[in-house]
């Protein structure tokens, strides 16, 4: 059957459309495609120094984002299990039991933070000025104290159980306590007060030798000295204090912090903080200065475009997803009526 002058038209837009399937496909392909990708991307980084922050995105969506992924999306039960998984893999993992913590942490850098810790009106200074300021700190050391001293006391009783004085002391104690409650009550009270005067005192006193920078130095060159015994143990070392089990128990508590976290008033308003903060000090820089601030350079992003990139384009054709793709776009391109009537000319 002849074919018509109508059917001309259709039939080129036909051979048109596979044509440029077949070019893209092959352009999507190795040194083509990696030649392509460097190209197009030469153009639109030679834009975005003209190109705004606050132009490109819209703040309150930027807000909105990080509210819908850090408070509002439901985390899967699977990633607390992977995270556990994690954690076993961790405590397994062979190489750290040849790895000294010393080969991890630099000299220089345990040296630094020793001697931030130890320097005058630092961290050491102000945790020591808040504890010794602080009356239930001091009430729990003295606790502490006088239990210990109550049950020295009571292990000498019973080895003394059979003696004459310890009877008579059994005794006294006794009458007092049935005697006089008051007077037994008050006379512990009158210790657990000597014991708390005791505990603030020596806290001064941490204080007081604090401000000596001899006594300083020689705390921190002790701290130096140690940080030279625990270099060269191996990673594996926290295994002594932390089983498998606290690891992943660990774990688990920090993901239930982070479930109560992230439903706070407080987190909410730290997120809004910190993109009211970004683009009041980028959004009316470019793009292009954004990215120099940040440290990604033209390089590197041709670079990761390079080793990502060809190898998605490979997976795309080889699973016809991007054939598919061009032919069903191509295809109302070609079939369109304004085409149509181009080719009919």
């Amino acid at each position: 059957m002849a074919k018509t002058n109508a059917d001309q038209p259709k039939d080129l837009a036909s051979q048109l459309l596979e044509a440029e399937v077949g070019f893209w496909l092959q352009n999507l392909k190795g040194k083509k495609f990696q030649a392509l990708l460097a190209d197009e991307l030469n153009h639109v980084l030679a834009r975005l120094e003209h190109i705004r922050l606050r132009d490109a995105v819209d703040e309150s969506k930027v807000k909105a984002t990080a509210r819908r992924y850090a408070v509002e999306m439901e985390i899967g039960g699977a990633i607390p299990e992977l995270f556990g998984e994690i954690a076993n893999r961790i405590f397994e993992f062979p190489a750290s039991r040849t790895t000294k913590i010393g080969e991890v942490v630099s000299d220089s850098i345990a040296t630094e933070f020793i001697e931030k810790i130890f320097e005058q009106n630092g961290v050491l200074d102000h945790a020591v000025t808040n504890i010794r300021n602080s009356t239930p700190f001091r009430h729990f050391l003295s606790d502490v104290i006088f239990t210990v001293l109550k049950g020295y006391v009571f292990e000498q009783n019973n080895l003394m159980k059979f003696s004459t004085v310890a009877s008579s002391t059994r005794k006294v104690r006794e009458w007092l306590s049935t005697k006089a409650p008051d007077l037994s009550e008050g006379l512990e009270e009158r210790v657990r007060n000597l014991m708390e005067s005791g505990v603030k005192g020596s806290l001064e006193m941490v204080d007081e030798t604090l401000d000596n920078e001899q006594y300083r130095e020689t705390a921190m060159n002790s701290a130096l000295a140690f940080w030279d015994v625990v270099r060269e143990w191996p990673l594996t070392a926290y295994r002594d204090y932390l089983t498998e089990q606290d690891l992943q128990e660990f774990m688990v508590l920090g993901y239930e912090f982070w479930l109560e976290f992230r439903n706070t008033e407080y987190l909410k308003s730290c997120i809004d903080l910190g993109v009211d903060f970004f683009f009041e000090k980028y959004g009316e820089q470019s793009l292009q200065d954004l990215l120099d601030d940040i440290g990604i350079s033209h390089e590197m992003i041709t670079d990761e475009l390079d080793n990502y990139i060809p190898d998605l384009a490979a997976l795309l054709i080889k699973e016809g997803l991007a054939e598919s793709f061009l032919r069903r776009n191509l295809q109302r391109f070609y079939s369109s009526k304004k085409v149509q009537d181009l080719l009919a000319e």
